[in-house]
């Protein structure tokens, strides 16, 4: 467990007593052993690591990255699956660990088509959706967040035009599969039995056309 102790005095943590002996998932909630002392130090360590991983990449003086090659970094991780379990001590180790050798996403100076900066409001956000842990199929298993959905999407097709307000919208998680809906949108309005008849209504091979300039998910 020295190492443990090693990378808390890195972050700056402190590892109270009860996090250092050998305690494991099963002495969290919801087990029945579980301690309420022992779940909340142990999330709270978590936190911690993330909060100052927060602010270490919003330091300008910090590196973007600490770079290893591949044959170095698996060295400095350990990725071995292990036949029996860690302790919540390791656990917390390993998640400091995994942020030191990150690249830092959410630095001043990390530029990205895709992902760059760290906005905390969505942060917060993205803890408690995952805290919440809800799948959002139906209002009887997602009351809050299908009418906010409903909300959200309604003023997206606003934002096209007041008389979108009555029609029906879908969240695309990303690119690729927001250019699969259009493409499915598309074929649905030339073929629109196809849905029920199936390919065979259509008569010859579709064809799309492009520029030379499309993305290259397309």
């Amino acid at each position: 467990m020295q190492v443990v102790y090693k990378i808390a005095i890195l972050y700056g943590i402190d590892i109270s007593t009860d996090i250092r002996k050998t305690i494991w998932t099963t002495d969290l909630i919801p087990y029945p052993n579980a301690n309420d002392k022992v779940t909340h130090e142990f999330l709270q360590k978590i936190v911690d690591v993330l909060l100052d991983y927060v602010k270490q990449q919003n330091d300008r003086k910090e590196k973007i990255l600490d770079f290893h090659h591949p044959e170095e970094m698996i060295k400095l991780l350990d990725l071995k699956i292990p036949e029996e379990g860690v302790s919540l001590g390791q656990l917390v180790h390993d998640c400091a660990t995994t942020l030191k050798y990150q690249v830092k996403t959410g630095h001043p100076h990390f530029f990205n088509q895709l992902s760059t900066g760290l906005d905390l409001i969505s942060m917060a956000g993205e803890w408690l959706t995952a805290t919440a842990n809800t799948n959002m199929f139906t209002y009887e298993i997602a009351p809050v967040f299908i009418l906010m959905e409903n909300v959200v999407m309604t003023h997206m097709r606003e934002v096209i035009g007041k008389s979108w307000r009555k029609g029906d919208s879908i969240l695309a998680p990303g690119g690729s599969i927001s250019n699969l809906y259009a493409f499915l949108a598309a074929r649905h309005k030339m073929f629109p039995n196809y849905k029920e008849k199936g390919i065979a209504t259509i008569q010859g091979q579709l064809v799309m056309f492009t520029s030379d300039q499309v993305r290259n998910k397309i």
